[in-house]
């Protein structure tokens, strides 16, 4: 549940917008219409967000506990990642180098170059090479799969995709769903939020509503929102600021002890926002802190909106001379030199993922 939560919160936390009128409105406590007015500004918003381009960077960082000190470690990330809307599950993560910890391997690290993607119908893999012990194989091969890439799956999971930062709203279990608003839509009425979903899917029917808390309270100088969402030991609390766009400054993840005492288990800090549309707030620098681990992020480019934005991005293709498995029809292809898969007369997988402890 933990990971869920913190999926529909991160999909489009960073991003969620409100007019800077809202915030001389809001008081310690917000009205139910307060909270029907937030929620449809921000959906507003989230349908406004047509496309987006992330190019970043992450590294590991381990301490002695979850306050430090530091220590950088040779684990790092650099991606450059599109997503589209948010009622489209379009996502393509190029990864220009990720370094991991080489599970039961020849060397104590390995470093990959790859692709995922996945269409809306289905998913690609494209592996580059792999460098290990000072020496770099190319491995053209690639995989076409019925299902999304599993690191698009991994909700909550902050290692590679997360370099792009945090954006994993892909098949997401329910009862919760891809938009950060409904968390406000449902806070004014969850009975009502909860019976309108099983109006569409059934399923919501066995769903108890979460306990939800927004009230308006300073984090540190700074005039946010803050939202707590509680079930049984968990407790969720994210800090909004009204005057960046509502953009996500901080996120905790707790749980409850056995006698009730809330232990923090990891958090999310934004350290630096950035306008990259109008009312539109990205996050630049941010930290994510589980236990002895941190991973510190940079975004150098962010584009949104591209009017010359291909869709097509979202389908990988595959270069001259690789092997593809067709894991759909069960088939293996050849790339010609016209580009064209070329099936083999029997159906033997030789695409095989190289496993490693972090980073992927």
């Amino acid at each position: 549940m933990r990971n869920i939560i913190l999926v529909t919160i991160l999909i489009l936390a960073f991003p969620v917008l409100l007019s800077a009128a809202i915030a001389k409105e809001i008081s310690s406590e917000l009205s139910v219409e307060e909270l029907k007015f937030i929620a449809k500004s921000m959906r507003a918003v989230e349908d406004s967000l047509l496309n987006v381009r992330i190019d970043s960077n992450a590294w590991i960082e381990y301490g002695p506990s979850s306050s430090g000190p530091w220590e950088k470690t040779p684990l790092c990330f650099s991606t450059t990642a599109f997503f589209g809307n948010i009622s489209s599950n379009q996502a393509r993560i190029d990864y220009h180098k990720e370094v991991g910890q080489w599970k039961n391997g020849t060397a104590p690290y390995l470093q990959q170059r790859y692709s995922i993607s996945f269409d809306g119908l289905k998913g690609r893999r494209k592996d580059i090479s792999i460098s290990y012990n000072g020496n770099t194989f190319d491995r053209n091969i690639g995989e076409i799969s019925s299902e999304e890439p599993l690191q698009f799956k991994m909700c909550g999971r902050i290692t590679g995709i997360e370099s792009s930062l945090f954006f994993y709203y892909r098949n997401m279990p329910k009862p919760f769903t891809k938009r950060f608003s409904d968390n406000f839509e449902a806070a004014s009425d969850p009975n009502s939020f909860i019976a309108s979903l099983a109006a569409k899917d059934p399923n919501y029917l066995n769903v108890k509503p979460l306990k939800n808390e927004i009230v308006f309270e300073k984090l540190g100088d700074i005039e946010c929102i803050k939202a707590t969402c509680m079930g049984g030991a968990l407790i969720q609390r994210w800090w909004l600021d009204p005057n960046q766009g509502f953009a996500l400054l901080k996120f905790e993840d707790l749980r409850k002890d056995k006698d009730g005492n809330e232990q923090l288990k990891s958090s999310i800090n934004v350290t630096k926002l950035k306008e990259v549309a109008k009312d539109i707030w990205w996050p630049m620098e941010a930290y994510f802190v589980d236990g002895n681990k941190r991973i510190v992020y940079q975004a150098s480019n962010v584009i949104v909106n591209d009017p010359n934005f291909d869709n097509n991005v979202f389908t990988i293709n595959f270069p001259r001379g690789y092997k593809v498995d067709d894991t759909v029809n069960g088939k293996n292809y050849i790339v010609d030199a016209n580009l064209t898969m070329v099936a083999e007369p029997n159906y033997s997988p030789h695409f095989k993922t190289i496993h490693h402890t972090d980073g992927g």
